[in-house]
């Protein structure tokens, strides 16, 4: 008996193959396209953390450097005053232009009766906006100053200067430094500061040193 196959039969069959081998080659194409952009999320990754490192090395560099060169500075038993403190700008500029391009030397000294005050931040709203940050069933009341991942600002106020009308606020505790001009009272318990504060378009850093 001889058995003929039908070329409807085969017929019937091909769409069903070709459906699943364009189904094969769509996901192979897909794994593929996904794997390549793992790769270049990956490789992406390490080149930012490379950069960043590099970034850091170079500025723990810069500020070893500093504190070498204040420390040369320095003359035992010398207090920081004003024809010091001219000296020590002029001297650290000239060493150092290409940082001091974009920069903020501050001389800080210690104020016993400075404000450090908690205040919102740019939302304007205690803690992160439209949360309840500490759970208490409120949103954005005023003991939700200062939680974590909120834009909230911590401040130093003097203690010659007003203080901040911003509400809510919190005055954490008395006791802070600011800049030398703003402190009234004279005392000898807590060491001066120069507060370097460096800006510019590839980096941003800032350093204390004590005097």
């Amino acid at each position: 008996m001889n058995i003929v196959a039908s070329d409807a039969g085969m017929n019937a069959v091909d769409p069903v193959m070709n459906k699943e081998t364009r189904s094969t080659k769509f996901f192979l194409v897909c794994a593929v396209f996904a794997l390549i952009l793992g790769i270049f999320i990956r490789t992406t990754g390490l080149q930012k953390a490379n950069r960043i490192a590099s970034d850091s090395k170079v500025v723990e560099s810069q500020m070893e450097k500093l504190r070498n060169q204040l420390g040369d500075m320095k003359q035992a038993g010398e207090d920081l005053d004003r024809a010091t403190w001219a000296r020590i700008q002029s001297d650290l500029r000239s060493l150092n232009p290409e940082i001091f391009s974009h920069h903020q030397l501050i001389w800080q000294k210690f104020d016993p009766a400075a404000r450090v005050r908690l205040l919102p931040g740019l939302d304007q709203q205690p803690g992160t906006i439209d949360v309840d940050d500490n759970v208490n069933g409120v949103i954005d009341d005023a003991s939700e100053l200062g939680a974590t991942f909120s834009d909230d600002l911590c401040i130093v106020e003097a203690a010659v200067s007003a203080p901040s009308n911003i509400k809510p606020s919190l005055v954490l505790q008395r006791g802070g430094y600011i800049d030398a001009k703003q402190v009234m009272t004279n005392q000898t318990r807590y060491a001066d500061r120069i507060l370097i504060q460096h800006q510019s378009r590839d980096d941003s850093w800032s350093l204390v040193l004590d005097w």
